[in-house]
């Protein structure tokens, strides 16, 4: 407003120790060609400053007082069931999985989080029809995405193979049980919720909605040889995600082995 002209006036205050470096310096406004305000025809009042009061505050009281500011303003704390997936760049909970014991140790290139990443990007795609459901398109946008991720070209970590994400993306909706669900499954859905414990936010791989009901949540995941530990960290998961969603069965699909884990609801 000081280089602008005022409609009635304008007063500037005088910085007399601005740095010349400063901002105030850095236009020449010419001050010295002001004239100085004249205040003395402003007759001086002294304004009396309010009444002290005695200080009857107490550590009692204090602390009562802190009581009171943190029951009105409770934390709020969201539950993220995924977001320590390791493909995916709370406590342990006893539930009923029906599966099978696959007991083959499988060897992939690139097992990790990059292969992850590619893979659940590709089920996405694929199950709104933006990637067409064969070999060829699909390798050519895993290679894609893989470019994408990996921009270092001193990066010398193991690469996943486009040929085998594309695969195995592809496989995973041939499964019998998955193939009879894909006409209802919308991929990529943000959830939300609140339980006994607190409030759950996430976004599910899949579900299968019919007749405007969630019929089934379903949970991509790309690991590789998944350990016991991990396998219930997963169905925990789901768990949470069956909660927020009102789904009374999900699925833990393992991209790699084929496999299909069927959670029902507690």
């Amino acid at each position: 407003m000081a280089c602008t002209r005022a409609r009635d006036l304008l007063i500037l205050p005088h910085i007399p120790q601005a740095s010349k470096d400063s901002w105030f310096s850095s236009i020449d406004l010419r001050q010295q060609d002001i004239p100085e305000l004249d205040v003395s025809s402003f007759a001086r009042r002294e304004t009396p400053g309010p009444a002290s009061r005695p200080n009857a505050q107490s550590s009692d009281i204090f602390a009562a007082e802190q009581r009171s500011v943190e029951e009105s303003a409770p934390p709020v704390l969201w539950r993220r069931p995924s977001e320590h997936d390791a493909d995916r760049l709370g406590d342990p909970l006893t539930r009923v999985v029906i599966l099978e014991s696959y007991a083959e140790h499988l060897e992939v290139v690139g097992a990790g989080a990059r292969r992850g990443v590619i893979l659940h990007k590709l089920m996405e795609e694929l199950l709104i029809g933006e990637l067409a459901g064969e070999l060829g398109a699909s390798v050519a946008r895993a290679r894609e995405l893989l470019h994408q991720l990996v921009s270092d070209v001193n990066d010398d970590k193991s690469r996943p193979d486009p040929n085998e994400m594309a695969a195995a993306a592809l496989r995973g909706l041939a499964l019998p049980e998955i193939a009879e669900l894909r006409p209802h499954l919308v991929p990529e859905i943000a959830i939300w919720g609140h339980d006994e414990v607190g409030l759950l936010a996430g976004r599910a791989d899949a579900l299968a909605i019919i007749e405007e009901r969630v019929d089934a949540a379903i949970d991509w995941k790309s690991d590789v040889n998944p350990t016991p530990a991990v396998r219930e960290a997963h169905v925990q998961q789901l768990h949470e995600y069956l909660s927020a969603t009102g789904a009374l069965r999900g699925a833990i699909v393992y991209l790699t082995s084929g496999e299909v884990a069927w959670i029902l609801r507690s």
